[in-house]
């Protein structure tokens, strides 16, 4: 008898403890917290902004406004030089005999240097270009032919490939300092010309280049200046 009414007094503990103003046992409260978000990837097969322009450091007006570039200027032809087949016959004629040109009037005495010497052929005649340092020619010079190839001033003989000789005097030259844009005084072949054989230098003495042409034969010649580049021109005619 005692087990039994301890079973009963059990189960009505039990059934007052689910009935006390709840529908059920009371779920406990997650102390679990969310996930943090995981961190953005960039997507590979979207490019990236363009970077703002920077402007250029330090700053100098000949670059152009910041974030620009300007390319470098390179030599500009003048209009008004004549092209190698178009030379006014009348300011440059053909001659045989001597011939000089002073420098321009104003033009310093010396400070122009004979930088490369360049040979071609054309249609009726061959010509060789004594490319000159700066725009503007300022150096003169004479021409003519000479029965010897001799160095000036020594009197020694010059070894020129030709049976003729133009022989020319550019003067205007510092002679007194060994410039490093000089030229180097070699040789220059005339394979492939007509009447040129070889151009080869001779003496720099008081301001003045010796240059002689080596020829096939004595014919008429025209020597003339050019700007932008500054050059002197020699065009020797064809047989």
């Amino acid at each position: 008898m005692r087990r039994a009414a301890a079973a009963t007094a059990a189960v009505v503990l039990l059934l007052a403890g689910c009935t006390d103003g709840t529908s059920g046992p009371t779920q406990p409260t997650s102390s679990t917290s969310t996930p943090a978000a995981s961190p953005t990837t960039s997507d590979p097969t979207t490019a990236p902004a363009d970077p703002s322009p920077t402007s250029a450091s330090p700053t100098d007006s000949s670059m152009g406004p910041p974030g620009t570039t300007t390319p470098p200027a390179g030599p500009t032809a003048s209009p008004s030089s004549p092209t190698p087949d178009d030379v006014d016959p009348a300011l440059h004629p053909w001659q045989t005999g001597p011939t000089r040109q002073d420098p321009p009037a104003g033009a310093p005495a010396v400070g122009q240097e004979i930088v490369g010497v360049r040979v071609g052929l054309h249609d009726g005649y061959d010509r060789v270009v004594l490319d000159l340092s700066g725009s503007d020619p300022i150096l003169g010079w004479f021409a003519g032919f000479t029965d010897e190839a001799v160095q000036d001033p020594t009197g020694e003989p010059m070894d020129v490939e030709g049976d003729a000789f133009l022989q020319l005097g550019v003067f205007g030259i510092d002679w007194t300092t060994d410039a490093p844009d000089r030229y180097s005084g070699a040789p220059v072949d005339g394979e492939g010309l007509e009447v040129v054989k070889e151009v080869v230098f001779g003496g720099l003495f008081e301001a003045q280049q010796q240059i002689l042409v080596g020829l096939d034969d004595e014919t008429a010649y025209r020597v003339f200046a050019l700007s932008d580049p500054a050059r002197i021109v020699v065009d020797i005619q064809h047989d």
